[in-house]
């Protein structure tokens, strides 16, 4: 009954805002429960529904993308991940408040703080506000001081840790490993989680079927930000067994974790099919950046360049969404889409009304993932690392190397004929070139400057590296 009530209470009020246009589609669920999952560095070609690697086996991922769609071009808004999980969580070019690099020893100027800014929303308040149960299990990384973690930006639980990586084997040491590394341990909210057994990617799982079995009962959104297949190169002595055909160490190891990383995917499907929700539930699946064949050993194959870079190695990534009975399975979409499109489109379809304070950068693509559209409109992608630049639409890619020079080297693509970028047709085609630098220098006069980084020429003030990592 409190189910009932909840849900019915929400769609009148989203009724009575929408007025009578809203009928029609209230009969359908008016508030589908939403999963999103979030791999860290698996290359374009290391999901096994991309059909590009031989060697990885992702059969739960497969089932997923077979029962909706498969998004071919589809984009991050960050070649690395603190700044494309930003760009995901918001709905927003990261970039519009400064938050291109991830956080690190150099600021722009005395006073910055580094993080997500507080008075920025993230999708967990945008679900809170319709009356959502908000769970995040897994990876966050953001600014260091606890106002940054996500129980305090719109998540109702979160288990996890708040870094860039962390030992798959941290467990029966988290309680110790808090002295040495605290942003590697695993919290509960503010709490240090006790020391467990399981292995991380399986820990993660095990929290996420808790959390669907516990709140089944009323609309939820989960995301679930799992670390793999990201470094440290650790997998099960199991899942390594299975994979002791291939010959090199570092990719065995690579594809045991991805193995890993899609059973516990599995095990969230099942759970939402032993009870009755995967009709209402829609599941997003992507990865927040490319590979990095000499980091993690992932491939991005057909794509070029890899994770950190602005060709398409470093931001195209294997996505796929799954709405059973709603989104027509088994479709290939190849229109470009970017990670800045969930937001309005679980805005849509969950009737939840979007607010103009929230200058939201994505569009719905649920009408294109309906059938209802056959294409997108023509629209540009933008990207900025604060030392690069790229600009797509639907045929044309601009990439920039060096924004930083005076007169920065461009490289121009017929992406949409060339995926691999061999071709470079800047000479050939200088009203391209113009039309599209003109485009990213218009979009990036909106932006803040970057107000952090690596760099210790761009950002001349070192960060009190104490405070950053102060709890």
């Amino acid at each position: 009954m409190k189910n009932i009530l909840k849900r019915t209470a929400v769609s009148m009020t989203v009724l009575a805002a929408l007025g009578s246009s809203a009928v029609a589609y209230a009969e359908a669920p008016s508030q589908p429960n939403v999963v999103l999952l979030f791999a860290d560095d698996m290359g374009y070609a290391d999901a096994g529904f991309q059909n590009q690697s031989k060697d990885v086996e992702t059969p739960n991922l497969d089932r997923l993308a077979a029962s909706g769609a498969i998004l071919t071009a589809g984009y991050v808004t960050a070649p690395v991940c603190g700044p494309s999980r930003a760009g995901l969580t918001t709905g927003r070019y990261q970039q519009r408040f400064g938050y291109h690099n991830n956080t690190g020893p150099f600021v722009r100027e005395e006073g910055i703080i580094q993080g997500m800014p507080d008075d920025q929303l993230t999708f967990g308040h945008y679900f809170q506000q319709a009356g959502y149960t908000t769970g995040m299990i897994g990876k966050h990384h953001d600014g260091k001081q606890r106002h940054y973690w996500p129980h305090h930006r719109g998540f109702d639980e979160f288990y996890g840790f708040n870094n860039g990586a962390a030992n798959y084997f941290v467990g029966p040491n988290n309680q110790q490993n808090v002295k040495r590394k605290p942003f590697s341990s695993i919290y509960r909210n503010d709490v240090l989680d006790d020391n467990f057994d399981e292995y991380l990617t399986d820990r993660f799982g095990t929290e996420a079927v808790s959390f669907i079995e516990r709140h089944k009962e009323d609309p939820f959104f989960l995301y679930v930000p799992f670390n793999g297949i990201h470094g440290p190169l650790q997998a099960t002595e199991e899942d390594l067994k299975r994979f002791e055909h291939i010959e090199n160490e570092k990719r065995r190891k690579l594809v045991a974790m991805n193995y890993n990383l899609d059973k516990n995917i599995g095990r969230i499907l099942d759970s939402l099919e032993e009870n009755d929700l995967t009709k209402n539930t829609i599941v997003v699946f992507l990865s927040d950046n490319g590979g990095k064949y000499e980091g993690n050993y992932s491939y991005n194959h057909p794509l070029r360049a890899e994770k950190g870079t602005l060709w398409d190695g470093g931001m195209r990534i294997p996505f796929a969404i799954s709405w059973p009975g709603t989104i027509p399975a088994g479709q290939t979409i190849d229109d470009p889409i970017i990670s800045l499109d969930l937001v309005p489109t679980f805005a849509a379809a969950t009737n939840m009304e979007v607010q103009a304070e929230w200058q939201l950068d994505g569009v719905d693509i649920l009408p294109l993932l309906k059938g209802e559209e056959e294409k997108l409109e023509n629209r540009f992608l933008f990207w900025n690392t604060s030392t690069a630049g790229a600009i797509r639409d639907q045929d044309w890619k601009l990439v920039m190397p060096n924004i930083r020079n005076k007169r920065p080297r461009v490289q121009l693509f017929n992406i949409s004929n060339d995926i691999s970028e061999s071709t470079d047709l800047a000479k050939q085609h200088p009203e391209q070139v113009k039309r599209l630098q003109d485009a990213w220098n218009a979009w990036d006069a909106e932006n803040e400057d970057a107000k952090w980084g690596w760099n210790k020429n761009m950002f001349p003030v070192e960060t009190n590296w104490r405070n950053l990592n102060s709890l």
